[in-house]
């Protein structure tokens, strides 16, 4: 019988994919954590990920539709995505920030 230490490759690739996964989520995560603080609107953990994911969704097919090239807008939107994730990263881990703790122990159950 096989036990899950038995194969690190795939548990290197499964962090590898859940890490890819969590930035392409980042934007959306922070707008719906935005607009949920600002409307002050309470939703449980489900329904954040379905919102960051949808919204994330939305953002990367507007800005592929509005460039000129698909392939810059997706481009851009994993430039995005990236920089969202290093802000909260650095906001929580490097200065402490209030905003960027509630919003990564909102998205953990």
């Amino acid at each position: 019988m096989t036990t899950r230490r038995d194969h690190p490759v795939l548990e290197a690739l499964g962090l590898i994919v859940l890490f890819f996964a969590l930035v392409a989520v980042a934007p959306g995560g922070l707008i719906t954590f935005a607009v949920e603080h600002f409307l002050r609107v309470r939703l449980d953990v489900g329904q954040r990920w379905t919102w960051a994911i949808a919204s994330s969704v939305v953002a990367a097919c507007a800005m592929s539709l509005l460039s000129r090239r698909g392939s810059d807008g997706l481009g851009r939107y994993v430039l995005i995505a990236v920089v969202a994730s290093a802000v909260v990263l650095v906001a929580r881990f490097g200065v402490h920030a209030k905003w960027a703790a509630e919003m990564l122990s909102e998205y953990v159950p």
